[in-house]
């Protein structure tokens, strides 16, 4: 019987529902559970964010919270806090890194962005800012900002090349300068060594078929042009990782649309 929009709502409900966060400890422990997640509000693929399970009501405890907890949890090394799904801060457990580092293209070289820049894919201004990172060791956006951003001018280019840098697991947010809401920046492989040398042993093929495995654990169950648009993977390597989830990962259809359903939530149907 095909899967319908409520069997899906149910599971979901039941996934986030054993997680109650009001503590620090508890807010790693549901990025542990469900491997990656928003870091702040839910968002596109059906992920969820830490919003969904902050045990309170008001929307100013939720930010203070979450805002807290990822720049303490992210600069002790607990997670990972980027952008690396669909562009919007993320948390991701640490055992899930080094996966999402093997599709970058990265090899783990002092190299690998110059690689990237010669492909094109990654900008000029970019590979500047690495390059000072990796010249004077950890800097503030302020820093950063006065040495990239003339005068007062807009600093959106800044700020582009630095998300582009974050998705290619190129540079880390390390920490927050105190007082002044910057974060600050280090080069990834000096933050993360284990993740890259982890990273070395996963082929790109299992790295997928493992994101996308735990991402219709968390989910139950997406559109396959869902889950497709949401890793942004070459239409090849997203196909060849519906293949290596199997069996643990099916076809199906939600609603009558194709669909990538995960057999937890199959069993959880009535």
């Amino acid at each position: 019987m095909p899967l319908s929009s409520s069997q899906l709502r149910r599971y979901r409900r039941q996934v986030l529902g054993r997680h109650r966060v009001r503590t620090k400890a508890a807010a790693l422990r549901f990025v542990n559970a469900v491997g990656f997640c928003y870091a702040f509000t839910p968002g596109p693929g059906g992920l969820p964010g830490l919003f969904d399970v902050l045990d309170t009501r008001s929307i100013d405890r939720m930010w203070s919270w979450a805002w807290q907890w990822k720049d303490e949890l992210a600069s002790r090394r607990r997670l990972f806090y980027g952008r690396l799904v669909r562009r919007k801060p993320t948390l991701i457990a640490l055992a899930y890194v080094p996966h999402f580092f093997a599709l970058t293209g990265n090899v783990g070289e002092p190299d690998d962005y110059l690689q990237a820049y010669r492909e094109g894919r990654l900008g000029m201004l970019a590979k500047d800012v690495y390059e000072y990172l990796r010249r004077h060791g950890p800097c503030s956006t302020w820093v950063l900002r006065a040495h990239f951003v003339t005068g007062r001018g807009p600093s959106g280019a800044l700020q582009r090349a630095l998300v582009a840098l974050q998705e290619r697991c190129l540079i880390a947010k390390v920490g927050e300068s105190e007082g002044s809401f910057s974060f600050i920046w280090d080069t990834f492989d000096r933050w993360l060594p284990q993740a890259v040398r982890a990273a070395g042993r996963v082929s790109g093929e299992a790295a997928a078929a493992t994101l996308l495995e735990r991402y219709l654990r968390t989910v139950g169950a997406a559109p396959e042009r869902t889950a497709a648009t949401l890793f942004e993977w070459p239409p090849v390597l997203f196909q060849r990782a519906v293949h290596g989830a199997a069996p643990r990962v099916v076809r199906d259809t939600l609603d009558g649309v194709p669909a990538l359903v995960h057999r937890n939530c199959l069993r959880a149907r009535p």
